[in-house]
């Protein structure tokens, strides 16, 4: 159950990140609605999957989909 809600979370982040671009984890928050901890779940699950890349920039660390 919890592996479906991870996959489905993955697909609205990434679907957030193709329409706004580079975010942080905070601004994920804040549109998804999700609680920090789903976020780090999907951001670990899409991370595996090599589909996301981290930069950090102005002491912030940000996420954008991989090219």
């Amino acid at each position: 159950m919890l592996k479906e809600l991870i996959n489905s979370d993955t697909k609205l982040i990434c679907d957030t990140l193709a329409e706004k671009g580079m975010l942080t984890i905070h601004d994920l928050e804040v549109i998804t609605g999700y609680r920090e901890m789903y976020i780090y779940l999907a951001l670990g699950w899409l991370s595996k999957e090599n589909k996301i890349n981290y930069v950090e920039k102005d002491d912030d660390l940000y996420i954008e989909l991989n090219a």
